[in-house]
Order: C-alpha cells, then structure tokens, then sequence
C-alpha cells in the first residue's frame, strides 16, 4: 500500500522545514509549493509540520480512494459533493483506522461474498477510534486551503472556459466542505484538564525527591535531573518546550532568575523536533535555593564529555539534549509508580496547576482583578490582552464558584428531623 509521510528536514542553517514524501519516492510538488507559503509567513516548524501530517492523511485518502486530482483539476472538475462527504467522514478517525487500498487483492479471484466484504467492513468500522472534534476542524480547514490553492494553481494553466468552469466547480465544492467543518463548543468543560489539588502536589514532591525509595529511576543523575525538571515545572508553569530550550547562557550568575528566550531554527540544537517557546520571551525568578539546584545539576551535567558540545542544560545520560519524548515518558514512569492522582499527570498539568497556586497566592494578597491578570501575562509570556488564563485556572475558577454557591445556600438550610 503506497503510503505518504511528513518529514521534518533541517537546512545546514538550522532552519527547520517539513515536505510530503512517499515512502521511497520523491516529495509531492505541489504540497511543497504551498508548505513553502507557510514558510515564507514566518509560521513555526511545529505548524508547518501539524499542516504537513495532515497533508499526508488527505493524499492517503485520495489514494485509497482512486482519485487522481491533478488530472480531475486539469479537466476543470473538482471533487464531487459525495466525495467531500466521504472526506469529511473520513477525517474524525485516527490515521491509523483509515480504510485499506485493496492491493493485496490484486490477482486473486474477482467473485466474491458481498456478506463477507461487509462483515469485514463493520469490524474494521466497530474498531476506529475518533479525534478530537478540534482535531477533525483543524484538519478540514487545513485540507480546504489546500483544495483551494490547488484549484487556483491548475486554473491558471487552463484556457479561460475550463478556468472557468474550474473556479466555479471549487467555489461550490468548498462551500459543501466548509459545511461540514464541526462547531468547537465552548461549554463543553467537563472532563477538561485541571491542575493538581495541594494534596497530589504534595504526593508527587515526595515521589521525585532524589532520597525517596519509591522514587521510580535507580541512578542518581536521572533522579536529580528528573526532580528538578518537576520542580521547574511546578515553580515557573512553562511550557515543555521552553524548558528544553534553556541554555546555560540563559541562568543569571549572581542573581536567582533564567530567562526564556526565542530561538528557533537555531543550528547549535541537533534535535529535528526543536523545542520551542510559544510565547513572549521574559525572565523568571526564582527561589535562591531552587536556583541553587539548578546549578548543582549544571555541575553534574559537565560530567558528561557529550554535554560539553552544546550548550543545553537538560540532557540525557549520554549528554546529548533532552527531546519532548523524554518529558513525556518521565510523566508515564511518575502516573505507573503513583497512581491514583485526581487528574492524569502530564508537563502541561504542572502548567495548570501553577495558575491555580498564582489565582490563590494574588487572593492571598488581594490584588484587583486588572492587577493579577496583568502580573500573570508577565509571568506566563502571554500578551497583555490575552485570555488563556480562563483555560489555565479551572480548578481554582471550580472551587471558588462551589464556595460562593454553598454561601447562596446558607439561608435555605433544611433543619434536621
């Protein structure tokens, strides 16, 4: 089954870029071309990459699906409106549910059991897993620029009657894409991800203290770099990718404060998937003493002669930098060897659960409204307008709703009988 990839790509200037390949074959020219539009926007790796997986799904669909557009576009015809149903279907699922091409049947005997073809059919369906409702829009909307780019790019080969006809078959078809496009709630919040109450807080330090026997690494580098990664987290709420994205230019030498600074496409990072802060650079302070644990990491850290090349501060125990994947399987060791947390324990969690501490700590000193939400924008690297606070601090916008509904309540006590 011909298969379409994306792949990440670094230039020898660290640039990072991805193209849509086919599994021992040459790029898709035309996925190129509009990828390079992304590029040439300033759009991050990370999203031209999230575009470019996309990319992929909708060419493995066209495949399976014994559509060649290109031709079909060159013709002046456009997807026809029971197509773009079956895209639109097709897309709720994970790529790994998608329906096969029927090459392995090639060869073998063309009768056969059309109760046997939907039997196997409904298996596979009763199998597939969906995505996330904001997953399937991000997909369609991605996959209409794409069918909208295309059809303006093959137009303009074509003599004017087929353009023509061309640009009218497009305008209708993603109008009937773009209708099947789902509707984000914003009510829904049940089920969305909280920060952690002090009591798990309390039970995750004890956990990852690098003197704890129930600590789940066994040699010490690990456990006080995996400690300190979790107290970073819980002290600072940054993002994962701005903590691998520390270098140790970027500690103060005589004060207590690191700075989270931009640099993408930096050629000094070897990591194809760059890490990368999503917001405002800003400096953080902290503790003296948790300042002083970072830098008893940095002397452990020089230990290791790879660690030396690059400038990094959390690195492997081969001393080279620390990938996402890492952050990740840390969190999976802490959720195996302390189950039982309120809510599942993840990096973006610590995000969390640091806004809920920071709402209690500005209660605590009864600053205004305007105050907190500005003092948090700073903290967070959030514009001054930003909102996404209102995503970060659900748990303590819950506890404080559930005090001033019990208040309501008071006057219309039932007395016991």
């Amino acid at each position: 089954m011909t298969q379409f990839v994306a792949k990440r790509i670094q230039f020898r200037n660290g640039e990072r870029h991805s193209v849509l390949s086919r599994v021992g074959g040459l790029p898709v020219h035309e996925a190129t071309l509009f990828l390079v539009g992304f590029r040439t926007r300033g759009r991050s790796a990370n999203t031209i990459h999230a575009v470019c997986t996309v990319l992929a799904l909708f060419h493995q669909w066209l495949h399976n699906s014994d559509i060649y557009l290109l031709e079909r576009l060159r013709q002046g015809r456009f997807l026809t409106e029971p197509e773009l149903y079956r895209l639109a279907d097709t897309v709720q699922y994970r790529v790994a549910d998608f329906p096969k091409d029927d090459e392995e049947s090639a060869g073998k005997p063309q009768v056969v059991s059309l109760h046997r073809v939907r039997m196997k059919r409904k298996r596979a369906e009763d199998k597939r897993l969906a995505v996330s409702v904001e997953n399937q829009a991000t997909r369609l909307r991605y996959i209409a620029n794409y069918l909208k780019f295309l059809a303006g790019y093959v137009a303009a080969t074509l003599p004017v009657e087929l353009s023509v006809k061309l640009d009218a078959e497009a305008k209708h078809g993603l109008e009937v894409l773009g209708a099947q496009v789902p509707t984000v709630s914003k009510r829904s919040k049940l089920g969305a991800r909280e920060g952690m109450s002090q009591e798990d807080q309390d039970r995750l330090l004890a956990i990852v203290n690098p003197d704890s026997p129930n600590n789940p690494w066994q040699r010490g580098f690990v456990r006080h770099r995996n400690w300190l990664i979790v107290v970073l987290l819980l002290a600072t709420g940054m993002r994962r990718g701005e903590l691998l994205n520390i270098q140790i230019g970027d500690l103060a030498q005589r004060e207590p404060k690191l700075n989270i600074v931009r640099r993408a496409d930096t050629s000094s990072d070897s990591r194809k998937l760059q890490p990368t802060p999503k917001t405002r650079e800003r400096s953080i302070e902290l503790r003296p003493s948790i300042m002083r644990a970072v830098w008893e990491h940095v002397a452990m850290r020089r230990e290791l002669k790879a660690a030396r090349k690059h400038p990094y501060l959390l690195v492997s125990e081969d001393g080279q930098e620390l990938a996402y994947k890492t952050i990740d399987k840390i969190f999976a060791d802490l959720r195996r060897a302390c189950p039982g947390f309120e809510v599942r324990l993840s990096s973006h969690v610590m995000r969390h659960t640091w806004n809920d501490r920071f709402s209690e700590q500005a209660e605590k000193m009864q600053l205004s409204e305007a105050v907190e939400e500005k003092a948090r924008n700073e903290q967070q690297g959030w514009a001054d307008n930003s909102q996404a606070s209102m995503t970060y601090t659900r748990r303590y916008a819950a506890r404080k709703g559930r005090e001033l509904s019990l208040k309501l309540q008071e006057k219309l006590d039932v007395p016991s009988q």
